[in-house]
């Protein structure tokens, strides 16, 4: 599965995306029914972890949760969505409430019966096709049968009218190193039957972090956008700038837009593996209120590091968020897969990453080290208890006081991380604590790992629950009361 689809702008003036973002509407939605599927893409973002799936009725009703916030649109994505028992009783509920509906589909199931009932339905069909050579299509989806499989739903769905015969079709294709030759050939074909070419940068996760025969040459990829958007200029009167990581396109999908995975979590979308709440715990209007990350993303002319937010183009392009996450472990970092940013690949930050310019705290009270995750209001930071550290005892013991300290520290560290290239100094203080509890003693030589999670705020004053951890062995935890300057 790719992620075309998810960004695809297609229909949605930036006055109307500005306007969703404003007032915390979406305007489409992308959801997975399940993740079972029938092909194993070498490039396929799913994690395939055991996890009990959403019902029937808990995605009913997150679809009316969708409706109630402006979604004009769900995009349905997988797995398979095909070869899910229930999906065409699940198209018809969402047709039935005024939304439109998009498939991403390897073609299982796309029967002459069942592309004429998706044709009624007036749903948005896009099709996997990589290539045009059968065995390079079965090698990019990992079935020996994937081609036949795909050029039999090919024939149904343009036998139903879909493409030049009206009804609105796509073909998904990511660029890699096995078809990007035969793309410029490819992308004239599907334009001349009126098929709309989605053709994306590989993210690096899931499948394709194991398949680095994928990647084609990233000169290779820029030559191909910008031969695609002279094609286009030229055969077809359509004009658009090369950027990445979508052709013909761009991605400002997180400001009217959200993934709701087979298990019920939200995220920002594919690439960003963020969950920022999970519908089976809260509503979905709450989720996305309170979501730091989504606000952050929101609000990216502001939010941006390192290159990209210096580029000319950054008000209608931060390059590929799922990217930058996935190689930085930073959602906010600059696309490192951008052509744009070769030259300046040493200004991103990649996490771990020391935090002594993100904390108010200098030696020798500095009690945290190093910043290894962060993700929605959470963080991870390691401590490495040396001979030096002022809150040790005479015995070499951690002092009770100072676990308060590191949990201090480590939310510092998160607050500082978010903040960077904001022109905001890093300052703060502890308020208090309560129901601190030590459960073993820390002792010199000793790695910590703190975890932080912000449990509430209101404006520049939160609460923190932390954790402090030694080789998995919870040795202290409670509650903080913090104050962190923002912007």
């Amino acid at each position: 599965m790719s992620c075309h689809s998810f960004c695809d702008e297609a229909g949605f003036s930036f006055e109307e995306i500005k306007k969703a973002a404003a007032n915390g509407q979406l305007l489409t939605m992308e959801l997975e029914f399940s993740q079972l599927c029938n092909f194993n893409c070498p490039y396929c973002y799913l994690d395939n972890r055991p996890k009990e799936e959403v019902t029937s009725d808990e995605i009913r009703d997150v679809i009316l949760q969708g409706r109630d916030l402006g979604v004009r649109k769900v995009i349905i994505l997988g797995g398979e969505p095909m070869i899910y028992p229930r999906i065409l009783e699940k198209i018809h509920f969402i047709r039935s409430h005024g939304m439109g509906v998009e498939v991403f589909t390897n073609g299982s199931n796309i029967t002459a019966e069942n592309a004429r009932e998706l044709a009624l339905l007036d749903v948005k069909v896009v099709l996997k096709m990589n290539t045009q050579n059968a065995d390079v299509q079965n090698k990019l989806c990992g079935l020996d049968d994937a081609d036949r499989i795909i050029r039999e739903a090919f024939k149904h769905l343009r036998a139903t009218g879909y493409g030049s015969g009206g009804k609105p079709m796509a073909v998904s294709s990511i660029i890699s190193s096995e078809n990007i030759a035969e793309l410029p050939q490819m992308w004239r074909w599907l334009r001349d039957q009126d098929i709309d070419p989605y053709f994306e940068m590989i993210t690096p996760q899931g499948s394709a972090i194991e398949n680095d025969w994928l990647y084609a040459d990233p000169g290779q990829v820029e030559t191909l956008f910008n031969q695609l958007a002279k094609i286009d200029q030229a055969e077809y009167g359509r004009e658009w700038k090369p950027q990445p990581p979508l052709v013909g396109d761009i991605c400002l999908r997180h400001q009217f837009s959200c993934y709701i995975n087979a298990f019920g979590d939200v995220m920002p979308c594919v690439g960003v593996t963020l969950p920022v709440g999970n519908i089976r715990k809260n509503r979905l209007a709450d989720i996305l209120r309170d979501s730091e990350i989504i606000q952050d993303l929101k609000n990216y002319p502001e939010t941006i590091k390192g290159p990209c937010a210096r580029c000319e183009d950054k008000e209608a392009c931060y390059g590929c968020r799922g990217a930058a996450y996935q190689m930085t472990g930073d959602y906010l970092a600059s696309d490192p897969l951008c052509w744009r940013n070769s030259k300046q690949l040493n200004e991103i930050d990649y996490l771990p990453l020391p935090v002594a310019e993100y904390i108010p705290q200098r030696a020798p009270m500095r009690m945290v080290d190093i910043l290894l995750s962060v993700g929605e209001r959470r963080a991870e930071v390691e401590t490495v208890l040396d001979e030096n550290n002022p809150f040790l005892d005479e015995g070499g013991q951690l002092e009770p006081a100072a676990y308060m300290e590191i949990i201090a520290q480590a939310s510092a560290a998160l607050n500082g991380f978010q903040l960077r290239n904001r022109s905001v100094k890093p300052e703060g203080f502890l308020m208090g604590a309560r129901n601190i509890t030590i459960h073993q003693p820390a002792c010199c030589g000793d790695r910590l790992v703190t975890s932080v999670y912000k449990a509430h705020k209101f404006e520049d004053f939160g609460i923190i629950h932390g954790r402090v951890e030694r080789d998995g062995e919870c040795l202290a935890e409670g509650e903080i009361k913090v104050y962190h300057k923002s912007p």
